[in-house]
């Protein structure tokens, strides 16, 4: 048997080693006697709760003040089964410091009863946990926040196995590939699902992921519902803990809308490549220092042609083959644009190429940056030779037709639905004596002779209800001269009011009072000349009737000689009677026309 100081020393030493024990593994234990109902807690237990020692013995009901609100009612119920039930004492809850924090135990205990199964005590100990329990929160909230990210992620997102098994794919995933449900897709090879034409390019990206390099590639996918999209994938290797790869990892999104676009632009490209090809027009743009940037076939040809290479991007645009003058004209162009100035000037020169004059109208356009600093030119050399060619011949053709509407005897107005007038010819004062100036201020009506009002309110209703650029019959009437006489006008009108460039009734007119009057006395003769014939008809019948008797009697035969004798008498005075009456027509026909 050991003395009683070697037991006693014993103790301190196991005692300390328990002290140190439950610092270490930041532990403490715990007793309740349920006969004496008291409670006991080692150092460790009030390290925990941050009380101090010396505050010990404590009862029943500060240990119950330690637990967290919303944890005691758990942690009642749990004991009253274990004392009642037998079952392990095995909870985890929080506890509140003395200095208000709050710290999550793990706590195990025995109970230890009577003969009759009745507790007595309990004996536990309980461990500081709350850096585990923080850090698996920590964890699981990481886990559910990247599970809610894979879930709402709108990229497909799936792990597939060496042999290119789908082992799990993100509900985006799903939607792209028409799958109804996870069952329906997971276990399935992934290349099943790609174009027949693009599996090689699947296959070259799963096994590169295998080998532990990370790629990219495009290629279409089939999904079970039939539709066919373009996809852009993304794969890295998966491996575990000792390196191993174990599957891939990959990221897929749809870029069919992207390929559209693309190839949109592709063919916008070609379009304009084409168009801007295509063209006399040149094209071209340079730097901040005259380099050539970019410009079309044509650009490239004239500056190939007068530099005497080929031309290319980055050679200078200022070209010192045509001369000083040439070259500072085209310095001064280039520096005015570089300076910020839009403009276009005009350009008339002997093409070098054609040997022909051309005209050329060009533009110049500063290119900026985002930050709006001005980083080169865009320069447009639009070929307007058949424009101007044009443009004189409709000057010369102007000048004609002014020249013909001036001096002509025809007078054109333009006149408006109510007769004002929008337009008069100059030789409006040729034939009524008006100036221009005056007659822009009058109406129509204002000139008109009363008497032929009402046939002209007619006309202008007619010309309106007949189709556009149709004319009516012409029509005479009479216009006050400037002079105070009334002269006589041949019109015709035509309907142009619905012609952007017109916009009313167009009237042509000219003088023909000479030819009315002409025509008034000819009818006016006409009609003497009726009345004279008419008058003398019945004169001329009675000696004719006698000569025409005396020649039928005559021609019988049955006269005799002294009665044949008398006849002839008879017919000689009938004859001259005729021809005096015919010389008395002669006369008073005379009298009506003159001469």
């Amino acid at each position: 048997m050991d003395p009683p100081s070697s037991v006693k020393g014993e103790g301190k030493k196991n005692e300390l080693i328990l002290r140190q024990m439950e610092t270490l593994g930041k532990l403490g234990h715990w007793e309740v006697d349920f006969v004496n109902q008291t409670l006991h807690w080692s150092e460790g237990v009030f390290h925990i709760l941050e009380m101090d020692p010396s505050s010990m013995p404590v009862n029943l009901e500060i240990g119950f003040q330690s637990v967290h609100p919303d944890d005691r009612e758990r942690a009642i119920q749990h004991m009253t089964e274990v004392l009642e039930t037998g079952i392990d004492y095995n909870l985890e809850c929080r506890l509140i410091t003395a200095t208000g924090k709050i710290k999550t135990i793990h706590s195990l205990a025995d109970v230890v009863r009577n003969e009759n199964n009745e507790p007595l005590q309990i004996i536990g100990i309980f461990q500081d946990v709350t850096e585990q329990r923080e850090a698996y929160e920590s964890l699981k909230q990481q886990e559910l926040r990247l599970s809610s990210i894979l879930q709402s992620e709108p990229e497909c997102v799936k792990v597939v196995s060496p042999e290119g098994i789908l082992v799990e794919m993100n509900p985006a995933g799903l939607q792209m590939i028409e799958a109804d449900c996870p069952e329906e897709a997971l276990g399935q090879k992934v290349e099943n699902l790609v174009h027949p034409a693009d599996v090689k390019f699947y296959k070259s990206l799963h096994e590169s992921a295998l080998q532990g390099i990370q790629s990219s590639a495009r290629f279409r996918i089939i999904g079970f519902k039939g539709t066919e999209r373009w996809m852009e994938s993304t794969a890295v290797p998966l491996a575990n803990q000792t390196g191993e790869i174990i599957s891939v990892i990959s990221v897929t999104r749809d870029i069919s809308d992207k390929v559209v676009s693309e190839e949109k632009l592709i063919r916008i490209k070609r379009n304009q490549e084409a168009l801007i090809n295509g063209t006399s027009d040149l094209i071209w743009s340079m730097d901040s220092r005259f380099h050539l940037i970019a410009a079309n076939q044509a650009f490239l040809d004239v500056m190939g042609f007068l530099q005497g290479f080929p031309a290319q991007e980055g050679d200078s645009v200022l070209i010192m083959s045509q001369g000083e003058a040439f070259y500072e004209k085209w310095k001064g162009y280039y520096e005015r644009g570089l300076s910020g100035e839009s403009f276009k000037t005009y350009e008339r020169f002997i093409s070098p190429i054609t040997e022909k004059e051309e005209h050329r109208e060009v533009f110049f356009n500063p290119i900026r940056n985002v930050e709006g600093f001005i980083t080169g030119l865009a320069c447009f050399s639009k070929d307007i030779t058949d424009i101007m060619a044009k443009r004189m011949e409709l000057i010369s053709s102007e000048k004609r037709y002014r020249a013909l509407v001036e001096n002509g005897a025809d007078v054109i107005a333009i006149l408006s639905i109510e007769g004002k007038a929008k337009y008069v010819s100059p030789s409006i004062t040729k034939v009524l004596g008006y100036t221009e100036a005056d007659a822009m201020h009058m109406n129509l009506f204002d000139f008109l002779h009363p008497d032929d009002v009402p046939k002209i309110i007619k006309r202008l209703e007619e010309v309106r209800s007949i189709p556009q650029g149709n004319s009516l019959p012409s029509h005479n009437f009479r216009i006050k001269h400037q002079d105070g006489s009334w002269r006589w006008v041949e019109s015709t009108i035509t309907n142009l009011i619905e012609d952007e460039n017109i916009a009313g009734i167009v009237d042509n007119f000219h003088d023909v009072t000479e030819r009315v009057v002409q025509i008034t006395a000819i009818q006016t003769q006409n009609e003497k000349l009726k009345a004279i014939a008419w008058t003398q008809s019945h004169i001329v019948r009675n000696p004719l009737a006698k000569i025409m008797g005396i020649v039928d009697l005559i021609q019988t035969g049955t006269l005799s000689v002294t009665e044949e004798r008398q006849s002839l008498d008879h017919l000689i005075e009938s004859a001259k009677e005729l021809d005096g009456i015919i010389q008395d027509i002669v006369l008073k026909s005379q009298r009506v026309i003159v001469p």
